[in-house]
């Protein structure tokens, strides 16, 4: 299942090299500036799984919204909390207002060859995915150490898809999830200020010359590559329409259109396509330096992100 941003393979040791987030305080994660009341409920790993598939993980880390488990250093699986705590928060902020009745359960292996194996021997997934998978029905993700902090947001995000968007579309399942996979920014008195927006290299690089003849139709109704999907959303956001179509799917209000999509552009999929195909041509003849893009990465200051920037500002435009 295609649900990671290869290019993010080495992020959280970008990360981390960054942040130095391992003098949190031992068990918990920092408090967010922006936070969500703490969920009042808790349904852990044991009730959600058995004692036996628990009792394997000798590390937990309980923050405000999730409780993670491994057997990773518990420093690292701080990191990983930490992050996955303020990104929750920067989603109720910024994009939709969510209520988290019960924390999150999240289990990170030491490797790929240890993750596969949980989803096949614990979960029963026959074809395990190759980065990470949420399972609304255990109210778990599951991913690999080193599998990249895209890999944690867009697992979040199915998340907030489950419980906060019941009437999403089908494309919007996989294409918003991975809209967040593709980052950069910083941390500032506890809270993440990201930019979005940029493709993510790999997936252009997948889909090679079918870019510029990709149908939106084809995304809408027919597609089934994550790639395709996320193509979408990105468009989405660089047209100010991504907002708009997120509450509209809340709401589930289609303003007498066929698809959200229409809705958010307040006008039907024929009068879409010109901007569609003219954002497929910038793709395609960008592209090149969209494969330079580096990895999506956050700083704990602002002032060097802004270095970042300058740094990386011929393909960050």
């Amino acid at each position: 299942m295609d649900r990671s941003n290869l290019s993010d393979i080495l992020a959280l040791s970008v990360f981390i090299l960054f942040s130095g987030l391992g003098s949190a305080e031992a068990g918990t994660a920092a408090e967010p500036g922006h936070a969500m009341p703490q969920p009042a409920q808790t349904r852990n790993l044991e009730d959600s799984m058995g004692s036996a598939v628990a009792a394997q993980f000798t590390e937990t880390v309980e923050s405000r919204y999730f409780i993670f488990y491994s057997t990773i250093p518990r420093a690292r699986l701080q990191e990983y909390a930490h992050f996955a705590d303020l990104f929750l928060d920067l989603v109720d902020r910024d994009f939709i207002k969510l209520r988290v009745a019960q924390r999150v359960n999240a289990v990170v292996l030491p490797n790929k060859a240890e993750f596969q194996r949980f989803l096949i021997k614990q979960l029963r997934v026959r074809k395990p995915s190759e980065y990470g998978m949420y399972l609304g029905d255990k109210n778990l993700f599951v991913t690999y150490d080193g599998s990249g902090l895209g890999t944690f947001s867009h697992e979040i995000m199915h998340y907030v898809i489950d419980t906060m968007l019941p009437e999403c579309p089908a494309w919007a399942i996989e294409g918003i999830p991975a809209f967040f996979e593709k980052f950069y920014g910083y941390e500032e008195n506890g809270q993440l200020q990201l930019k979005w927006g940029y493709q993510n290299p790999w997936r252009i690089q997948a889909m090679g010359e079918r870019v510029p003849r990709l149908k939106l139709r084809t995304v809408l109704y027919g597609s089934d590559d994550t790639s395709e999907k996320r193509l979408l959303s990105v468009f989405l956001y660089q047209q100010g329409k991504l907002q708009t179509f997120l509450d509209l799917v809340r709401q589930a209000d289609k303003k007498g259109f066929r698809t959200y999509v229409e809705a958010a552009f307040a006008k039907p999929l024929y009068e879409i396509e010109g901007e569609w195909q003219a954002y497929l041509n910038a793709i395609h003849a960008n592209r090149d330096k969209i494969y330079q893009l580096p990895l999506s990465m956050y700083f704990p200051a602002a002032h060097e992100f802004a270095v970042f920037e300058r740094e990386n500002s011929a393909v960050l435009q």
